[in-house]
């Protein structure tokens, strides 16, 4: 009932951004029958991934993974598509391809990554899944299945087929970094520190269960060690220490929030680039996507989201489009429609209702033009608790203003630093006298060494460091 409830609400939250858009057309067929509808859905998708989660805009970060892919995919017999990389926005070490060769790799995938061996097989991991048509075969899958099986049935054999093409993907990329010159042994390495990150992250080392569609890393890690011994290969001297190759491209990567893209202080969400704040209710889920930017009520009957909804404009004429492009699509009902002054600034709140399975959603939405954009701040609730959250919704709407220099000033980024160890230092000798923010456990991690480890000395050490954000120019106009 409560997904219902949000699905209806995010109408209201997350519907078109732009007064320009067509009106909704029929929905595009999806089935993956060819190569041809891979590389269709494929850059369908990417536009949307780019969308949603945002490309770090860093060109050396991407030259150098796009470098390491197009050299990965030498070792393929037949390439099939015009394969694609980019760096992704995003803080959790993750990849993942989509139909077509579109591979994408985590900001933080690369943090925690500690060679260039690592990375390579992760990308040659999602090189053969793309290759593979892995998620062509698994709708296949689907399709064959009863329609009236039980969803324990229906669940469990999806499960165990992407069980099986996940470590199809992970033998394939390690043949494909062998075939380059990188160690495949770098799978194994990898799903170790990854699992120790997710433990970090969790508290405790979670057992697989039978639903996961991916085998756990432990059992992943000892399986690529084992097939990583049997692959003959031998090192390119191109490549030279692939450790230090990995650590002077990422050193200076972003950690965490980036400030140029917004970040939370406590409640209140600081954007230095579009130069406004406002702060959310206390105690809710924070989220900061590349669409919008709010919070969820902890018990999930309430929502709040602020994104751009059209150029700057007269906030009743942005209104009235939105509204009329939005009964176009759903049975929208507004109840009142009225100007209010946000900050010293003309704008206009409507209040809609909307209906579906799980009930009615009530909304507020108010529509604040603010330098070149026009933004919205939705809140919205399911209508027999809308009285419940329309004080703490209206608070936050009228939080929101102009960014002052003295805050703007007052930001600070976390950067991925690389140092060298000292002989007999330990990690938190060395966390101490470098400035490093994280933690020992997290230092120990994120370079592959126990929390209790006495460097020999010389050994380059990733970090992360606090440092004063300093904005692009057009950043400060």
């Amino acid at each position: 009932m409560r997904s219902a409830w949000i699905a209806l609400a995010l109408v209201f939250a997350t519907a078109c951004a732009s007064s320009q858009s067509p009106p909704p057309s029929k929905a595009r067929r999806t089935v993956l029958s060819t190569i041809h509808d891979d590389a269709r859905v494929g850059r369908e998708s990417s536009q949307d991934v780019k969308a949603q989660i945002g490309v770090l805009d860093d060109p050396a970060i991407a030259s150098y993974v796009e470098g390491i892919g197009r050299k990965l995919l030498r070792g393929l017999a037949r390439r099939g598509f015009e394969y694609q990389f980019y760096v992704v926005d995003m803080v959790e070490p993750n990849a993942f391809a989509l139909p077509g060769g579109y591979i994408f790799i985590s900001r933080g995938l690369l943090a925690l990554a500690n060679d260039e061996d690592e990375l390579a097989c992760v990308i040659g991991h999602e090189i053969t899944h793309a290759a593979r048509r892995h998620a062509a075969a698994q709708q296949a899958l689907a399709k064959r299945m009863p329609p009236l099986a039980m969803p324990v049935a229906r669940i469990s054999t999806l499960s165990a087929y992407s069980r099986e093409m996940e470590r199809e993907a992970d033998e394939g990329g390690q043949i494909l970094c062998a075939a380059a010159g990188y160690d495949p042994m770098g799978m194994s390495t990898f799903l170790t520190s990854l699992g120790q990150a997710e433990r970090l992250t969790r508290g405790y080392s979670r057992a697989p269960t039978f639903f996961d569609t991916h085998p756990g890393a432990v059992e992943r890690a000892a399986a690529n060690a084992v097939r990583a011994g049997e692959i003959r290969w031998k090192r390119d001297p191109i490549l030279g220490d692939p450790r230090v190759a990995l650590l002077r491209r990422i050193d200076g990567l972003a950690l965490g929030q980036r400030p140029e893209a917004g970040v939370f202080q406590g409640d209140r969400f600081v954007h230095p680039t579009l130069g406004f704040t406002l702060r959310f209710p206390s105690g809710w889920r924070q989220s900061n996507s590349n669409r919008a930017v709010g919070a969820t009520a902890p018990r999930g009957d309430a929502l709040i989201f602020l994104t751009a909804d059209s150029p700057a404009g007269e906030p009743s004429q942005v209104a009235e489009a939105w509204v009329a492009r939005e009964q176009q699509r759903t049975r929208l009902d507004v109840r009142d429609s009225s100007p209010l002054r946000v900050s010293g600034i003309d704008a206009w709140r409507i209040e809609a209702s909307a209906r579906g399975a799980s009930g009615s959603v009530l909304a507020e939405l108010t529509f604040i033009p603010f330098r070149d954009a026009t933004w919205r701040i939705t809140g919205a609730s399911p209508s027999h608790v809308a009285s419940r959250y329309q004080d703490v919704m209206r608070s936050t709407v009228r939080s929101f203003r102009p960014l002052r220099d003295a805050e703007r000033r007052g930001l600070f980024a976390t950067r991925l630093r690389v140092v060298e160890a000292r002989a007999g230092e330990s990690i938190a000798a060395l966390r101490q006298r470098s400035g490093n923010v994280w933690s020992d456990q997290d230092t120990a991690v994120y370079n592959a060494v126990f929390v209790d480890h006495r460097f020999s000395g010389g050994e380059r050490v990733k970090i992360a460091k606090r440092e004063p954000y300093v904005p692009a120019p057009a950043a400060t106009r």
